[in-house]
């Protein structure tokens, strides 16, 4: 026969209801609160019992209901608030969180997340590149490890964990012929001058849209990198940041005379204080410029279609960041030296300039090997 009412001894572990068709065990926590077992019999309910009071022994606050996404909008606030973190560093992070974090945690309880929780969303990622993976991982940890200081856990579960993502392919400079079918695919349209700046002064996307005329000194053809515009999840319209990446990145590029004749043709038709702006005289929203790109997509063989009679003549994809790095290699190729590209590219340290260096020099010596290799007198008379 079932037992209906509980006992009436309230002692810490001993107290226990049988009701119909399962068993429940309660225990004490610390705070005053407690924390029911149920089992389909007593065995099962005591097990997990045993198991909570080993967890409590172990530091681990049974009793909290914190979930993931609660403790990370504490993290996150906290974050922003920090002088040392600007607005662009920030909604990369937030970004993070809404876009990977949350989907695949943040309904969980911290007390209830394991180290195979973190297994599934990094497995969930994996087409993700390594960087992405990598911040994932060191956000959640972070997340982890405040409540680790708060004693709601013992332990972070992302301890050992490491990105699965394939390593992601390098950046490719485009190709002098590649460069010049380019310009002229797109000249006469509204993203040419875009495309001249990214190609000839290695201007970073952001960097290029925060760009206002006052920027431009046409007589000493200098242009000057003080802004940058911010497409981020939470802002599609843009953010515009005085405070830059890195303190390398506000710098003065010289221009040749070429760049400076686009640049003042496309003043004499502006009516905005931005260089690349909307009708309404405003930066670039994150709309805009994909409809300014879309320009080069429809010239590109397979790319996106349109009812415009267009004829697709490029047979290769570019994407903003190329032009960069197209431009920091053909400085490069031009006889700069690292530490001259390094300052005009705007990189905090030497690695990723050295980085396009060890890359171009390996690319000539391919071309080099491949030159000897056609040369051969022998090779000639085959066939």
């Amino acid at each position: 026969m079932l037992e209906i009412n509980p006992p009436t001894n309230h002692t810490d572990l001993k107290e226990d209801r049988i009701m119909a068709k399962e068993v429940t065990l309660t225990l004490a926590l610390p705070d005053g609160t407690r924390k029911y077992f149920r089992g389909k019999t007593r065995k099962e309910a005591e097990e997990k019992r045993e198991q909570a009071k080993l967890k409590l022994a172990q530091g681990w606050n049974i009793g909290s209901k914190l979930t993931f996404k609660e403790a990370a909008e504490v993290w996150l606030d906290e974050y922003k608030a920090r002088k040392d973190i600007h607005i662009r560093t920030y909604e990369t992070t937030s970004e993070i969180f809404k876009r990977y974090l949350i989907p695949n945690l943040g309904e969980l309880k911290l007390i209830d997340i394991r180290p195979a929780h973190i297994d599934r969303m990094l497995c969930n990622m994996a087409d993700l590149s390594k960087s992405t993976q990598s911040k994932a991982l060191t956000y959640s940890n972070a997340v982890f490890m405040k409540a680790v200081e708060n004693d709601v856990i013992p332990k972070s579960p992302c301890l050992n964990k490491r990105p699965i993502a394939k390593a992601p392919e390098k950046v490719r400079a485009l190709t002098p012929d590649q460069c010049e079918r380019l310009l002229d695919a797109v000249k006469g349209t509204r993203v040419y001058p875009f495309v001249v700046v990214l190609l000839f002064c290695g201007l970073r996307k952001g960097e290029a849209l925060g760009l206002m005329w006052k920027d431009i000194d046409f007589k000493n053809r200098i242009l000057s990198v003080e802004r940058s515009v911010v497409h981020a999840h939470s802002n599609r319209d843009g953010l515009l940041n005085y405070d830059l990446k890195t303190a390398s990145s506000r710098r003065k590029i010289p221009m040749s005379q070429e760049v400076v004749e686009v640049l003042r043709k496309e003043k004499a038709k502006s009516e905005s204080v931005y260089v690349f702006a909307m009708r309404d005289g405003q930066f670039l929203s994150e709309a805009s410029f994909r409809s300014m790109w879309r320009l080069i997509e429809y010239r590109t063989i397979g790319g996106k279609s349109t009812g415009d009679f267009v004829t697709p003549t490029l047979d290769f994809t570019v994407h903003p960041h190329q032009l960069r790095h197209t431009c920091c290699t053909r400085w490069l190729a031009n006889g700069m030296t690292p530490k001259e590209a390094q300052y005009l590219m705007g990189h905090a340290t030497s690695d990723v300039t050295m980085d396009v260096y060890a890359e171009y020099q390996a690319e000539q010596q391919r071309e080099i090997t491949a030159k000897k290799i056609s040369n051969d007198e022998l090779a000639r008379k085959l066939g």
